[in-house]
């Protein structure tokens, strides 16, 4: 738009004075929120000049009350004691501290104006004087600012004063003197805002002169240093001793409280089947080795099993068999399996030749061949084999003279009817049943001949008639139209209008008939060139929209507070919206939400100011922008540090974690190692454990791969305000999953008894007689193929027994318990509960005994103390008794008045039964019993929330 120089003002067509007066309006009525404003507002004048007067709050022209128009409120008197003109040039509604539509402090590089915008103390033009060629009442004076207008009146940047020379009616203004331009941030003491951006040492960590800070730690072997300020920038901690490697020596080398914390070293042998063990550090030495695999009988399993460096080595077994034509061999182990057999004769099919081929201990058994045809009506006969050769042919049916029945195959060369065309009296279809055509009949002669095609309808000439004519399956090929139709022709968008197309006998589509088509566009508010815009091109004037920011917000960290914008454009178009933050405290990462609207939410994560900008696009691609600060003030009452606790060693790599009862208003987060995001989220108040539904991480054999469990506790109220416990650290074993046959090696054997719901004794009984059968490796073991037996004191006269299933599999570091007499209720007891392979591999199984009497109970440790416990290969048998099979665990006899047993579980030394003839059933376990077995130490008391654990 142009610049208006002097009170006249030319003669210009009603359309552009009507555009002029319209912007002269938005600027005056919308300078708070407006890119180009910031000058102050002149008094009402005296001449009634266009201007005359301060700009009124909704923008109209020469209103000569005095009226608020900056953004904070200011009043035109106090614009008019600043230096306003008193000419009454259009003012700009004045300019305030922190107005909207400053264009954004610390935005985009300063944009300068083609020319000069007279009476609003600026210099627009960039060339060092301010309103130069403007008119001006000689002798007046008014206040000017030499720097970037968005930062005029902020921080040191203050305004100057200019005077108006010239002895005529119109004088000049003369050059700005006493302005403060913008300059370098200073990181100085007293906080001065010198590039004038409203963020006083903008981008300092600290100011000259600020105290040295402490740092390092004084923990262990560490010293603790301090952090000066030089330039703005804290140094290195200086003077402090850093933490070391932890080593066994009986010191904290860490610095982390605990001396000699978590370490170890290997120790025993890591060839072949065997398992190095670890020594662990106490007070400054390594202790004896735990937990090694030693030794064992070599196999041919591809493995080291005696540890000697050699696999599979000298084991050799017999193969194939000498019965009849075969004489057997040797397999050699090599790489874990059997060799061929080395030496064997194999058998082979067995021939008519007098000879046991197959070495099935028969000679020619069951010999006999097919001979003749079973093509068409013959049918092959037998040949048996008799003292070395095939006898007659017996059972056959012969070929005859063929006929053309169209049936049989009666020569028997595999084709029926040879030479027939057809067979007389059938019938097929003939001719084309496509488009108009009609299909017939033909008729098979006497002679297999076909005859006439009869009652069909033949193709003639295509017509454009909507019918395929010459039944080729396609209509009215070659014709764009069906003679006769019409269709509607040009377009109804904008001011344009549809015609009428007619279809002539030749299938072709005639003129378009009464259509109105495109012109040019006009600025005339219509679509006249009829493609869905209206006045598009540049025919009609445009404005820059307007961006309008709300005042400055005072709050907390974790608070979140609503920031209402707005924004208009002149031109009655559409606008979009864009929040961002332009300043921000150091760390911080909080960002407007959505950031796309007018409204957005602001949650501030760390104490400082902050400054947002709202920018706004119009549909033409022009944006203005403006700014809000945000103050956030620290508000953080860290929840109290929870302490975790939690085996040592994971099996399934799924650790339960133990912590205090989640308080109301407290989350808690679960991290693995140096994760960035938890891999549990505890809301629940109350809650005191947690137990991942999947594996965690990879693991490895005994001792396993370590894992770093950690909580941070989280105030609901401010998500940034939170606690960090100590870490907890867990050895993840990885199980295996191919079974494995149990052997004395591998498991532990126990029985019991539980208290019960029924009453003793009788068929209801539910204390309930138990064996437990305890995994000690990482593979299942499966128990198929053996069998558990009893045999009653005394004599053994008397036995019951059980054989194992396919079913019947002991999970990785799990337990087997069979209970004669299930309890009622899964939850009525801790160790009670479905099959749980996931949790320790619980499986649970009635027990299937066999046997008399078992009503009154399975085992009894009267008569003499022979009363025996066995697990042993195969399935049991009444011929061999307590002998079936080879013993894999015997408890024999029982240890009548025991109360408590070695084995206790994953570190069981002995295996043993604690039931005597006096025993009775409690509800207390002991603790080589179902509770010490199964999950030895991840047993939560009191969980929440409840269940079977």
């Amino acid at each position: 738009m142009n610049r208006v120089s002097s009170p006249f003002t030319p003669s210009v067509g009603p359309r552009l004075m009507l555009w002029l007066l319209l912007a002269n309006s938005l600027l005056l009525g919308c300078a708070a929120g407006s890119g180009g404003g910031g000058g102050p507002g002149g008094d009402a004048g005296t001449d009634g000049r266009v201007g005359a007067g301060d700009a009124s709050a909704d923008g109209a022209v020469g209103d000569a009350a005095r009226r608020d128009a900056s953004a904070d409120g200011a009043s035109a008197d106090a614009a008019a004691r600043d230096g306003a003109s008193a000419d009454g040039a259009a003012g700009d509604g004045g300019r305030a501290d922190g107005a909207a539509g400053d264009g954004g402090i610390g935005g985009p590089p300063r944009v300068c104006g083609a020319e000069e915008i007279c009476d609003d103390g600026l210099d627009n033009d960039c060339n060092g004087v301010v309103d130069d060629g403007c008119a001006c009442a000689p002798g007046d004076t008014g206040a000017c600012f030499l720097g970037d207008p968005r930062r005029r009146g902020v921080g040191a940047c203050t305004d100057g004063t200019m005077v108006c020379e010239g002895s005529f009616e119109f004088g000049a203004w003369g050059p700005c003197m006493g302005s403060v331009s913008e300059s370098p941030e200073v990181c100085d003491a007293a906080g001065v805002d010198e590039d004038c951006d409203g963020a006083p040492n903008q981008g300092c960590e600290c100011a000259d002169g600020d105290p040295d800070v402490p740092c390092g730690s004084d923990v262990g072997a560490c010293n603790a240093g301090v952090q000066r300020c030089v330039a703005g920038r804290r140094t290195d901690c200086e003077g402090a001793t850093a933490p070391g490697l932890e080593t066994c020596n009986g010191m904290d080398d860490d610095c982390d409280g605990t001396v000699d914390d978590g370490l170890f070293e290997a120790c025993g042998s890591d060839v072949g089947s065997c398992r190095m063990g670890r020594r662990t550090c106490v007070d400054g030495s390594y202790g004896a080795c735990a937990g090694e695999q030693t030794p064992s009988v070599e196999l041919c399993d591809g493995l080291d099993d005696d540890c000697d460096g050699l696999i599979d080595e000298d084991v050799t077994r017999g193969c194939g068999s000498d019965v009849g034509r075969c004489i057997a061999g040797v397999e050699t182990c090599s790489g874990g399996v059997f060799g061929s057999c080395v030496g064997e004769v194999t058998p082979v099919g067995e021939t008519c030749n007098g000879v046991d081929d197959d070495c099935d201990g028969t000679v020619d058994e069951d010999l006999s061949r097919s001979c003749g045809s079973d093509v068409g009506i013959c049918v092959a006969g037998t040949q048996a084999c008799v003292g070395g050769r095939f006898g007659s042919c017996v059972g056959e049916v012969l070929p005859g003279t063929e006929l053309c029945d169209g049936v049989l195959d009666e020569d028997c060369d595999g084709a029926v009817d040879e030479g027939c065309g057809c067979t007389s009296g059938s019938t097929r279809g003939c001719g084309s049943g496509v488009g108009a055509c009609v299909a017939g009949t033909q008729t098979c002669d006497v002679s297999g001949s076909w005859g006439a095609c009869v009652g069909s309808v033949d193709p003639v000439a295509e017509l454009c008639n909507g019918v395929d004519d010459n039944c080729d399956g396609v209509v009215d090929e070659g014709c764009d139209c069906i003679t006769g139709a019409t269709r509607s022709c040009g377009s109804s968008v904008g001011v344009c209008r549809t015609g009428l197309e007619t279809c002539d006998a030749a299938g072709r589509w005639a003129a378009c008939m009464g259509a109105v088509t495109p012109s040019a566009e006009v600025c005339n508010m219509l679509d006249d060139d009829c493609d869905g815009a209206v006045d598009e091109g540049g025919v009609c004037p445009r404005f820059p929209p307007t961006a309008m920011c709300p005042a400055a917000v005072s709050t907390t960290t974790g608070t979140t507070e609503t920031l209402t914008g707005a924004g208009v454009d002149p031109d009655g178009g559409s606008v979009s919206f864009a929040w961002s933050v332009v300043v921000a405290p150091v760390g911080s990462t909080a960002t407007p939400s959505p950031l796309n609207a007018a409204a957005t939410s602001f949650t501030p994560d760390v104490a400082g100011a902050y400054t947002l900008r709202l920018c706004v696009t119009d549909d033409e691609s022009v944006t203005t922008c403006c700014t809000v600060g945000v103050t956030a003030a620290p508000s953080c009452v860290a929840p109290p540090v929870p302490t975790l606790t939690a085996c040592p060693t994971s099996w399934d790599r799924r650790p339960l974690v133990e912590f205090p009862p989640v308080p109301a208003g407290v989350t808690y987060e679960l991290f693995q190692d140096a994760a960035m995001v938890p891999y549990a989220t505890i809301g629940m108040t109350g809650q005191n454990y947690h137990r991942p539904s999947a594996a965690m991480g990879a693991g490895g054999p005994m001792p396993g791969s370590s894992t770093t469990l950690y909580a941070r506790a989280c105030s609901n109220s401010d998500p940034t305000c939170c606690s960090v416990s100590d870490p907890v650290t867990i050895s993840m074993v990885e199980s295996c999953t191919t079974p494995i046959a149990p052997d004395a090696t591998n498991i532990v054997f126990s029985e019991y008894v539980i208290n019960g719901d029924g009453a003793c004794s009788g068929p209801d009984c539910e204390a309930g007689e138990a064996i437990e059968i305890t995994n000690l490796t990482n593979c299942p073991i499966t128990l198929n193929g053996h069998h558990f037996s009893y045999c009653n004191p005394g004599s053994c006269g008397a036995f019951r027994w059980m054989d194992f299933g396919a079913t019947e599999v002991i999970p990785p570091r799990g337990v087997y318990v069979a209970i004669r007499n299930r309890a009622a209720s899964m939850c009525s007891y801790p160790f009670f509960g479905p099959d749980d392979p996931g949790i320790f591999g619980l499986k649970v199984s009635t027990l299937a005994m066999q046997g008399n009497s078992l009503s009154s109970g399975w085992f009894n440790n009267s008569g003499g103390g022979m009363s025996e416990l066995r697990i042993a290969t195969g399935p049991w048998s009444s011929v061999d008794t307590i002998a079936s099979g080879s013993t894999v665990e015997l408890i024999a006899p029982y240890r009548g008045g025991v109360t408590e047993c070695s084995s206790v579980g994953f570190d069981a030394v002995d295996q043993c039964g604690n039931i005597s003839a006096a025993a009775t059933p409690t509800t207390t376990l002991t603790p080589n019993q179902l509770g010490r077995l199964w999950k030895p130490c991840d047993a939560v008391v009191a969980p929440v929330p409840a269940g079977c654990m």
